[in-house]
């Protein structure tokens, strides 16, 4: 930045600092390999990726491990898995809270129905763990060690 007229007083000390600094030296690019061990590094967590159905009362993630019948609940509040609110075409802006075609409306989306359109709404729960890697000397990993984190 130039001053037209160059008078003591403000920002003295950073002019000066930016005449007498030296270039940073050059780095050598980083392999392929090498990015992505420091982007598994950077997060410090392994994905694993399950699909879940979240429940439409608490938000518990239930594993979707086969179809869901209207009988099936929640294991945490013991809230119908098989309702509207869990369901892939539920929309609050459609008709009757439905992108299919439905013939009749459902007043409680919350209750079990026997709906033959259902489809369970699947969504990605990417839990991390934490990595195993981590020396002995970290003092962080030793205080997880010692309250197992």
């Amino acid at each position: 930045m130039t001053r037209k007229y160059r008078q003591r007083g403000y920002m003295e000390d950073y002019r000066d600092d930016r005449q007498r600094r030296k270039p940073p030296p050059s780095k050598r690019p980083l392999t392929p390999e090498e990015k992505a061990r420091l982007r598994g590094l950077r997060h410090a967590t392994e994905r694993e990726a399950h699909e879940v159905v979240r429940c439409p009362n608490c938000g518990t993630n239930v594993q979707a491990f086969g179809a869901i019948t209207p009988e099936t609940t929640c294991p945490k509040c013991g809230a119908a898995l098989h309702c509207c609110r869990a369901c892939l075409h539920f929309d609050s802006s459609a008709r009757w809270e439905c992108r299919a075609e439905i013939a009749e409306h459902v007043p409680d989306k919350l209750k079990a129905n026997a709906c033959p359109l259902y489809e369970p709404r699947l969504v990605l729960d990417a839990t991390g763990k934490r990595l195993q890697a981590k020396t002995a000397d970290d003092p962080r990993a030793r205080f997880e060690q010692l309250f197992k984190r």
